[in-house]
Formats: structure tokens, C-alpha cells, sequence
């Protein structure tokens, strides 16, 4: 069994639930559930799985380069391993609202089947035993996320 999904623009970094690139978690969920559903499970993956993650960006490597804005579609997309563990940590559920001061963006109010508190693909990412990512040179940014039970 896998489910795989692209998502336009760029991945989200581990943590962002309530800061201002909660868009970005946004966009990967309901991709996330928009597959899942397409696929055929109801809920997500029990047991070990795989993770594959393909990002694609203009600017892949150079963290030098003097960005015109933050919409520059050439300025640097980040770290691999920040991106891989954004992926990760969105796959599954969030921490609950209040738990140690968890505040989500005001993004999830309407948009309860992607909230924090739901399992999208596995329920923890501790079930992620095996990852396999790469950025790539594209003209546009986006990402491939496939995830494969084991």
C-alpha cells in the first residue's frame, strides 16, 4: 500500500502549526488527505512505513544568493533536513490546543478534517523507519511526498 501527493510551493519546517507559514501546513495536509482519501484508507497507516520526498526548487544550494524579497522565486529553499522533518512532523498529529501553550493558526478553524489533533497518514512519526529525500533543480518550486507501508 503507498500514497503519494505533490504539493505547489515548498515544504513546510518542523514546528510551524500557529506561526505564519501555517499556509504551508495547510497545503500539505489537505494534499495529504486529498491522497489518503483518493487511495482508499479511511484512516491512516498502522505499522513501519517509507518515506519519499523529491523537492523541487530554482535555487537548491545557494544560500548566498541576495534574494530580492520573500517572494523571490529564486532565494535558497532551505535545508534538506528541515524540510524532511516538516514533512514528517505534518504526516501525523499535532500536539493539542492549549497542551503546553499550543496555539494553532486560526488557518485550521474551518478546516477541522486537517486540524492538529488528526492522524493524516500514520498516526506518529516514529513509524517512519526508512526516508529517502532529495532536492532537485526545477523551475518551479514544489515537492513529491510518497509514503509506502512496509
Amino acid at each position: 500500500m503507498k500514497t503519494s501527493f505533490n504539493v505547489t510551493g515548498k515544504p513546510p519546517k518542523k514546528s510551524q502549526w500557529g506561526t505564519d507559514d501555517a499556509d504551508l501546513v495547510v497545503k500539505l495536509r489537505e494534499a495529504a488527505l486529498i491522497a489518503r482519501k483518493n487511495d482508499g484508507f479511511p484512516e491512516g497507516y498502522e505499522g513501519n512505513v517509507k518515506l519519499n520526498l523529491i523537492i523541487y526548487a530554482p535555487n537548491i544550494v545557494d544560500v548566498d544568493y541576495q534574494q530580492t524579497g520573500d517572494d523571490d522565486p529564486k532565494k535558497f529553499i532551505g535545508d534538506l533536513d528541515s524540510l524532511v522533518a516538516g514533512v514528517c512532523e505534518y504526516l501525523h498529529k499535532g500536539p493539542k490546543k492549549g497542551e503546553n501553550n499550543f496555539e494553532p493558526s486560526p488557518l485550521f478553524d474551518n478546516k477541522p478534517e486537517i486540524g492538529p489533533e488528526v492522524p493524516l497518514i500514520i498516526d506518529d512519526d516514529s513509524q517512519i523507519v526508512e526516508i529517502d529525500a532529495k532536492k532537485e533543480l526545477d523551475e518551479t518550486t514544489h515537492y513529491h511526498v510518497e509514503v509506502i507501508a512496509l
